[in-house]
């Protein structure tokens, strides 16, 4: 299994300028982040480190701080995914990642640019970026739907940076869904109260091609959706199908297509 994974970055021009190569790893960070909130849901720590660094063609390898090889192959497989033309978000891709990889397009055009970035695991080439990557990244998110619908989570992130907002964990997908509140709304004191639990939240879902919610606009209603420990506990043989609690996704996409 890969340690790590190396981004070469190769420049139109001969030498490679010191401000595109910090918005590359501005951008490459942002991504493994992303990623990695998605995998971990956690943002307290920082688990990726900068291992080696080359100069011949601006190279940097960054692996996981506790040898994380699992987060290395879902990058990498994410990578090759939207590179390859994918209309479906790779596992753990959510709206942030794909919106953290479809802001490297800045580093493919101006004055100063990138040609191509390479991304690589044990010397092996595993995927392209190129100035495409924005448009590969907008058909996955075209590529969805939405419906007015309600998703039962976990609510634990709030934030009114710029626009008030809450993060919230869909209980079948188990991927973290974006949930904005509308500026005139009272309700961002209703989600700083509900925070760490399990919540139902109803409004405009969006969904990617696949069934699973990537966010929730203008959110219309949260309701708190703690199960009541009088309320007496299924038994054995209660599990209405066992597919479902394998694949919850593959599920999930199922019932709704049967809907539609």
């Amino acid at each position: 299994m890969p340690e790590g994974l190396t981004f070469t970055i190769n420049p139109e021009a001969k030498t490679t300028s010191i401000d595109l190569f910090a918005k590359a790893l501005n951008d490459i960070g942002k991504l493994l982040d992303e990623v990695d909130y998605a995998v971990h849901r956690d943002r307290s720590s920082k688990r990726w480190v900068v291992s080696n660094l080359h100069s011949s063609a601006p190279t940097v390898t960054v692996k996981p701080l506790l040898g994380d090889q699992e987060a290395v192959n879902i990058v990498a497989d994410g990578l090759r995914s939207v590179t390859a033309g994918s209309f479906e978000p790779p596992e753990y891709f959510g709206e942030d990642a794909l919106a953290s990889l479809k802001r490297m397009r800045r580093l493919f055009v101006g004055r100063d640019h990138a040609r191509s970035i390479v991304v690589s695991a044990d010397r092996q080439q595993i995927a392209t970026i190129e100035k495409e990557i924005g448009e590969q990244t907008d058909q996955i998110l075209r590529a969805g739907y939405w419906n007015l619908a309600s998703i039962e989570g976990t609510l634990e992130v709030v934030s009114v940076h710029r626009s008030n907002s809450f993060t919230m964990w869909d209980r079948i997908s188990n991927s973290p869904v974006k949930c904005s509140i509308p500026s005139a709304s009272t309700m961002i004191e209703e989600a700083k109260e509900l925070l760490g639990k399990r919540v139902v939240v109803r409004g405009k879902v969006r969904y990617f091609s696949n069934g699973v919610p990537r966010a929730i606009a203008d959110v219309l209603e949260i309701a708190d959706a703690t199960p009541d420990p009088e309320l007496p506990k299924a038994g054995f043989g209660s599990i209405p199908d066992m597919g479902a609690a394998r694949d919850p996704v593959g599920f999930l996409r199922e019932v709704r297509e049967r809907k539609g």
